[in-house]
Protein backbone atom coordinates (compact mmCIF):
# COMPACT_ATOMS: atom_id res chain seq x y z
CA UNK A 1 0.00 0.00 0.00
CA UNK A 2 2.96 2.46 0.69
CA UNK A 3 4.45 2.10 -2.70
CA UNK A 4 1.14 1.39 -4.41
CA UNK A 5 -1.74 4.38 -3.88
CA UNK A 6 -4.40 2.34 -5.83
CA UNK A 7 -3.63 -0.11 -2.74
CA UNK A 8 -4.63 2.77 -0.50
CA UNK A 9 -8.38 2.15 2.06
CA UNK A 10 -10.49 4.59 1.69
CA UNK A 11 -9.33 6.61 4.80
CA UNK A 12 -7.77 9.11 3.94
CA UNK A 13 -4.86 9.07 6.82
CA UNK A 14 -3.67 6.16 5.15
CA UNK A 15 -2.83 8.27 1.96
CA UNK A 16 -1.36 11.22 4.17
CA UNK A 17 0.93 8.15 5.47
CA UNK A 18 1.79 6.66 2.54
CA UNK A 19 2.61 10.03 0.83
CA UNK A 20 4.89 11.16 3.54
CA UNK A 21 6.87 7.86 3.10
CA UNK A 22 7.22 8.16 -0.24
CA UNK A 23 8.38 12.05 -0.02
CA UNK A 24 11.24 10.54 2.07
CA UNK A 25 11.93 8.24 -0.32
CA UNK A 26 11.57 5.07 1.95
CA UNK A 27 8.25 3.67 0.95
CA UNK A 28 10.11 0.59 -0.31
CA UNK A 29 12.66 0.32 2.53
CA UNK A 30 10.60 -0.67 5.70
CA UNK A 31 14.50 -0.96 7.47
CA UNK A 32 15.25 2.62 6.86
CA UNK A 33 11.58 3.54 7.97
CA UNK A 34 12.31 1.69 11.49
CA UNK A 35 15.46 3.20 11.75
CA UNK A 36 13.92 6.48 11.28
CA UNK A 37 11.58 6.00 13.73
CA UNK A 38 13.58 4.87 16.49
CA UNK A 39 16.29 7.43 15.57
CA UNK A 40 13.43 10.48 16.17
CA UNK A 41 12.39 8.48 19.45
CA UNK A 42 15.67 8.40 21.19
CA UNK A 43 16.26 12.52 20.35
CA UNK A 44 12.24 12.76 22.03
CA UNK A 45 13.90 10.65 25.33
CA UNK A 46 17.00 12.91 25.38
CA UNK A 47 14.57 16.00 24.79
CA UNK A 48 12.70 14.82 27.71
CA UNK A 49 15.53 13.96 30.09
CA UNK A 50 18.94 15.69 29.11
CA UNK A 51 22.29 14.03 29.69
CA UNK A 52 22.71 16.18 32.37
CA UNK A 53 19.47 14.80 35.00
CA UNK A 54 19.73 11.44 34.10
CA UNK A 55 21.31 10.53 37.41
CA UNK A 56 18.73 12.59 39.24
CA UNK A 57 15.09 10.54 37.63
CA UNK A 58 16.29 7.48 39.45
CA UNK A 59 14.31 4.24 39.37
CA UNK A 60 11.31 5.84 38.04
CA UNK A 61 13.07 7.39 34.99
CA UNK A 62 15.18 4.23 34.45
CA UNK A 63 11.99 2.07 34.33
CA UNK A 64 10.11 4.42 32.03
CA UNK A 65 13.10 4.47 29.39
CA UNK A 66 13.10 0.82 29.31
CA UNK A 67 9.30 1.06 28.74
CA UNK A 68 9.98 3.29 25.71
CA UNK A 69 12.55 1.55 24.34
CA UNK A 70 10.70 -1.25 24.57
CA UNK A 71 7.54 -0.43 23.14
CA UNK A 72 8.90 2.07 20.69
CA UNK A 73 10.47 -1.03 18.93
CA UNK A 74 7.56 -3.37 19.24
CA UNK A 75 4.94 -0.27 17.63
CA UNK A 76 7.15 2.42 15.92
CA UNK A 77 10.51 0.15 13.92
CA UNK A 78 7.50 -0.18 10.79
CA UNK A 79 5.29 2.13 8.94
CA UNK A 80 2.80 3.23 11.10
CA UNK A 81 0.44 6.41 11.55
CA UNK A 82 2.15 6.45 15.37
CA UNK A 83 5.35 8.12 13.51
CA UNK A 84 3.12 10.98 13.47
CA UNK A 85 2.45 10.90 17.28
CA UNK A 86 5.68 10.69 17.48
CA UNK A 87 6.28 14.15 15.47
CA UNK A 88 4.14 15.57 17.64
CA UNK A 89 5.66 14.50 20.82
CA UNK A 90 9.03 16.15 19.32
CA UNK A 91 7.13 19.42 18.41
CA UNK A 92 5.58 19.74 22.13
CA UNK A 93 9.15 18.66 24.06
CA UNK A 94 10.69 21.73 21.73
CA UNK A 95 8.01 24.15 21.89
CA UNK A 96 8.82 23.45 26.16
CA UNK A 97 12.07 24.91 25.48
CA UNK A 98 10.68 28.51 24.50
CA UNK A 99 10.85 30.03 27.75
CA UNK A 100 8.29 33.21 27.01
CA UNK A 101 4.91 31.32 27.63
CA UNK A 102 3.05 33.24 25.71
CA UNK A 103 4.97 32.03 22.05
CA UNK A 104 5.14 28.32 24.23
CA UNK A 105 1.66 28.26 23.66
CA UNK A 106 0.91 28.05 19.88
CA UNK A 107 4.03 26.22 19.61
CA UNK A 108 2.80 23.56 21.87
CA UNK A 109 -0.92 23.88 20.11
CA UNK A 110 0.38 23.39 16.84
CA UNK A 111 1.44 19.55 16.74
CA UNK A 112 -1.88 18.44 18.03
CA UNK A 113 -3.69 21.12 15.31
CA UNK A 114 -1.69 19.89 12.50
CA UNK A 115 -2.19 16.08 13.39
CA UNK A 116 -5.90 16.51 13.67
CA UNK A 117 -6.43 18.42 10.42
CA UNK A 118 -4.33 15.41 8.23
CA UNK A 119 -4.54 12.94 9.59
CA UNK A 120 -6.51 11.84 12.49
CA UNK A 121 -9.72 14.22 13.07
CA UNK A 122 -10.06 13.48 17.26
CA UNK A 123 -7.12 15.27 17.62
CA UNK A 124 -9.06 18.45 17.43
CA UNK A 125 -10.58 17.45 20.23
CA UNK A 126 -8.06 16.90 22.25
CA UNK A 127 -6.29 20.32 20.61
CA UNK A 128 -9.80 22.09 22.05
CA UNK A 129 -9.23 20.55 25.61
CA UNK A 130 -5.32 21.00 26.24
CA UNK A 131 -5.31 24.92 26.89
CA UNK A 132 -8.73 23.98 29.08
CA UNK A 133 -6.84 21.50 31.25
CA UNK A 134 -4.06 23.88 31.22
CA UNK A 135 -6.02 26.43 32.96
CA UNK A 136 -7.39 24.28 35.48
CA UNK A 137 -3.68 22.31 36.61
CA UNK A 138 -2.26 25.47 37.06
CA UNK A 139 -5.14 26.59 39.48
CA UNK A 140 -5.75 23.45 41.55
CA UNK A 141 -4.29 20.62 43.16
CA UNK A 142 -7.25 19.24 45.06
CA UNK A 143 -7.92 15.34 43.56
CA UNK A 144 -12.14 16.37 44.06
CA UNK A 145 -11.84 19.48 42.27
CA UNK A 146 -10.16 17.32 39.16
CA UNK A 147 -12.15 14.47 39.13
CA UNK A 148 -15.26 17.04 39.21
CA UNK A 149 -13.30 18.83 36.17
CA UNK A 150 -13.62 15.85 34.42
CA UNK A 151 -16.84 14.36 35.10
CA UNK A 152 -17.81 18.21 33.74
CA UNK A 153 -15.71 18.00 30.34
CA UNK A 154 -17.47 14.34 29.85
CA UNK A 155 -20.86 15.95 29.92
CA UNK A 156 -19.90 19.00 27.27
CA UNK A 157 -18.53 16.36 24.78
CA UNK A 158 -21.75 13.72 25.44
CA UNK A 159 -23.79 16.87 24.41
CA UNK A 160 -21.38 17.75 21.51
CA UNK A 161 -21.79 13.87 20.32
CA UNK A 162 -24.98 13.79 20.67
CA UNK A 163 -25.57 17.13 18.39
CA UNK A 164 -23.06 16.48 16.00
CA UNK A 165 -22.69 13.59 16.02
CA UNK A 166 -26.34 12.22 16.91
CA UNK A 167 -24.41 9.06 19.32
CA UNK A 168 -23.27 8.33 22.49
CA UNK A 169 -19.78 8.92 23.88
CA UNK A 170 -18.46 5.38 22.68
CA UNK A 171 -20.43 4.53 20.02
CA UNK A 172 -17.26 4.20 17.73
CA UNK A 173 -15.59 2.16 19.68
CA UNK A 174 -18.76 -0.41 20.07
CA UNK A 175 -18.93 -0.05 16.69
CA UNK A 176 -15.48 -1.28 15.86
CA UNK A 177 -15.83 -3.96 18.23
CA UNK A 178 -19.16 -5.39 16.41
CA UNK A 179 -17.31 -5.24 13.21
CA UNK A 180 -14.74 -7.79 15.04
CA UNK A 181 -16.65 -10.34 16.16
CA UNK A 182 -15.14 -13.04 14.16
CA UNK A 183 -11.64 -11.70 15.07
CA UNK A 184 -10.26 -13.46 18.70
CA UNK A 185 -9.38 -10.28 20.67
CA UNK A 186 -8.98 -10.94 24.46
CA UNK A 187 -8.70 -7.35 25.82
CA UNK A 188 -11.51 -5.83 24.00
CA UNK A 189 -12.77 -2.61 26.01
CA UNK A 190 -16.56 -2.34 26.03
CA UNK A 191 -18.54 0.64 26.72
CA UNK A 192 -21.37 -0.77 29.70
CA UNK A 193 -25.02 -0.28 29.05
CA UNK A 194 -26.27 2.10 31.47
CA UNK A 195 -29.31 3.27 28.66
CA UNK A 196 -29.72 6.03 26.11
CA UNK A 197 -29.58 9.67 28.57
CA UNK A 198 -26.94 12.33 28.27
CA UNK A 199 -26.38 10.98 32.33
CA UNK A 200 -26.15 7.53 31.15
CA UNK A 201 -23.92 7.52 28.78
CA UNK A 202 -21.52 9.91 30.94
CA UNK A 203 -21.93 7.35 33.81
CA UNK A 204 -20.60 4.36 30.97
CA UNK A 205 -17.94 6.74 29.72
CA UNK A 206 -17.09 7.23 33.51
CA UNK A 207 -16.65 3.60 34.13
CA UNK A 208 -14.52 2.85 30.80
CA UNK A 209 -12.07 5.72 32.23
CA UNK A 210 -11.38 4.25 35.60
CA UNK A 211 -11.02 0.61 33.96
CA UNK A 212 -8.43 2.53 31.72
CA UNK A 213 -6.35 4.23 34.47
CA UNK A 214 -6.89 0.80 36.40
CA UNK A 215 -7.16 -2.42 34.19
CA UNK A 216 -8.91 -4.75 36.28
CA UNK A 217 -9.94 -6.43 33.08
CA UNK A 218 -6.37 -6.95 32.53
CA UNK A 219 -5.49 -7.71 35.83
CA UNK A 220 -8.34 -10.44 36.27
CA UNK A 221 -7.01 -12.37 32.86
CA UNK A 222 -4.12 -13.34 35.72
CA UNK A 223 -1.96 -14.26 32.79
CA UNK A 224 1.95 -12.41 33.81
CA UNK A 225 1.67 -10.75 30.02
CA UNK A 226 -1.79 -9.20 30.35
CA UNK A 227 -0.81 -8.27 34.27
CA UNK A 228 2.60 -6.47 33.22
CA UNK A 229 1.02 -4.51 30.59
CA UNK A 230 -1.80 -3.48 33.41
CA UNK A 231 0.55 -2.22 35.64
CA UNK A 232 2.47 -0.27 33.07
CA UNK A 233 -0.69 1.03 32.59
CA UNK A 234 -1.43 2.19 35.72
CA UNK A 235 2.19 3.33 36.50
CA UNK A 236 2.05 6.23 33.94
CA UNK A 237 -1.07 7.50 34.85
CA UNK A 238 -0.12 6.97 38.52
CA UNK A 239 2.83 9.36 37.77
CA UNK A 240 0.45 11.98 36.53
CA UNK A 241 -1.68 11.67 38.99
CA UNK A 242 1.31 12.44 41.42
CA UNK A 243 2.18 15.64 38.98
CA UNK A 244 -1.30 16.97 39.28
CA UNK A 245 -2.02 16.63 42.74
CA UNK A 246 2.14 17.49 44.14
CA UNK A 247 1.63 21.08 43.09
CA UNK A 248 4.65 20.75 40.49
CA UNK A 249 1.73 22.17 37.99
CA UNK A 250 1.58 25.59 39.64
CA UNK A 251 4.99 26.33 39.68
CA UNK A 252 6.30 24.50 36.56
CA UNK A 253 4.26 25.82 33.68
CA UNK A 254 6.05 23.08 31.46
CA UNK A 255 5.00 19.79 33.98
CA UNK A 256 1.87 21.96 33.40
CA UNK A 257 1.93 21.51 29.50
CA UNK A 258 2.94 17.96 29.75
CA UNK A 259 0.21 17.09 32.10
CA UNK A 260 -2.35 19.20 30.45
CA UNK A 261 -1.62 16.82 26.83
CA UNK A 262 -1.85 13.84 28.25
CA UNK A 263 -4.54 14.43 30.39
CA UNK A 264 -6.48 16.10 27.21
CA UNK A 265 -4.77 12.56 24.93
CA UNK A 266 -5.91 10.49 28.03
CA UNK A 267 -9.96 11.80 27.73
CA UNK A 268 -10.21 11.37 24.35
CA UNK A 269 -8.63 7.67 24.18
CA UNK A 270 -11.36 7.09 26.29
CA UNK A 271 -14.13 7.63 23.95
CA UNK A 272 -12.73 5.69 21.06
CA UNK A 273 -9.98 2.83 22.04
CA UNK A 274 -11.36 0.00 20.86
CA UNK A 275 -8.79 -2.23 22.94
CA UNK A 276 -5.85 -2.71 25.24
CA UNK A 277 -3.43 -3.65 22.57
CA UNK A 278 -4.46 -0.85 20.73
CA UNK A 279 -4.56 1.95 23.62
CA UNK A 280 -0.75 0.81 24.67
CA UNK A 281 0.06 1.25 20.62
CA UNK A 282 -1.48 5.06 21.13
CA UNK A 283 0.38 6.00 23.95
CA UNK A 284 3.99 4.67 23.12
CA UNK A 285 4.84 7.76 21.11
CA UNK A 286 3.71 10.04 23.61
CA UNK A 287 5.65 7.84 26.91
CA UNK A 288 8.58 10.45 25.92
CA UNK A 289 6.11 12.91 27.84
CA UNK A 290 5.71 10.65 30.47
CA UNK A 291 9.20 10.35 30.65
CA UNK A 292 9.76 14.30 31.17
CA UNK A 293 7.60 14.19 34.04
CA UNK A 294 9.57 11.49 35.87
CA UNK A 295 10.69 13.19 39.31
CA UNK A 296 13.80 14.24 39.76
CA UNK A 297 15.87 14.04 43.02
CA UNK A 298 17.71 16.86 44.28
CA UNK A 299 21.23 18.27 43.35
CA UNK A 300 23.55 17.31 46.03
CA UNK A 301 25.78 20.51 47.21
CA UNK A 302 29.45 19.96 47.09
CA UNK A 303 31.14 19.18 50.44
CA UNK A 304 32.82 22.20 51.03
CA UNK A 305 30.00 24.01 49.98
CA UNK A 306 27.96 22.40 52.74
CA UNK A 307 30.52 23.17 55.77
CA UNK A 308 30.64 26.35 54.44
CA UNK A 309 27.19 27.06 54.73
CA UNK A 310 26.91 25.18 58.51
CA UNK A 311 30.24 27.47 59.50
CA UNK A 312 27.86 30.38 58.20
CA UNK A 313 24.55 29.34 59.83
CA UNK A 314 26.70 28.33 63.56
CA UNK A 315 28.40 31.76 63.39
CA UNK A 316 25.04 33.67 62.45
CA UNK A 317 23.52 31.40 65.54
CA UNK A 318 26.73 32.46 67.68
CA UNK A 319 26.42 35.98 67.13
CA UNK A 320 22.42 36.16 67.12
CA UNK A 321 22.14 34.94 70.49
CA UNK A 322 22.17 37.72 72.91
CA UNK A 323 24.34 35.91 75.55
CA UNK A 324 27.37 35.44 73.09
CA UNK A 325 26.69 39.06 71.61
CA UNK A 326 27.54 40.16 75.47
CA UNK A 327 30.64 37.68 75.48
CA UNK A 328 31.76 38.83 72.10
CA UNK A 329 31.74 42.21 72.94
CA UNK A 330 34.04 41.43 76.24
CA UNK A 331 36.72 40.14 74.31
CA UNK A 332 37.11 43.04 72.24
CA UNK A 333 36.91 45.47 75.07
CA UNK A 334 39.75 43.41 76.59
CA UNK A 335 41.55 43.05 73.59
CA UNK A 336 41.95 47.16 73.07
Amino acid sequence: MIDNPGLAPEDPSFHVLANFYRTLGIATSPAIASTLAIFLLVIAVFLAVSFSEWNRVGLVGAILLGLTLGLGLVYLAQYTKELFSLLVTLSILLALRVKNNWVRFPLVMAGPVMYGVLVRPYWLIIAALIPVVYLVVRKTTNPLVLIGCVVLAYVGLAIAFEVWRGEQLGATREWVNLGRQDTEVASLISTPDFGSSYFAGVLAILVVAGQMLVPVPLFAMADPYYVVAGLAIFGLWALVGHTLTSGRCRTDAGAAWLAAVLVSLFLVLVIFEPDYGSYIKHLTPFLPLFLALAPRRRRKQPELHRQFAFDDEVSAGWEASPIHRAELTAIQEASR
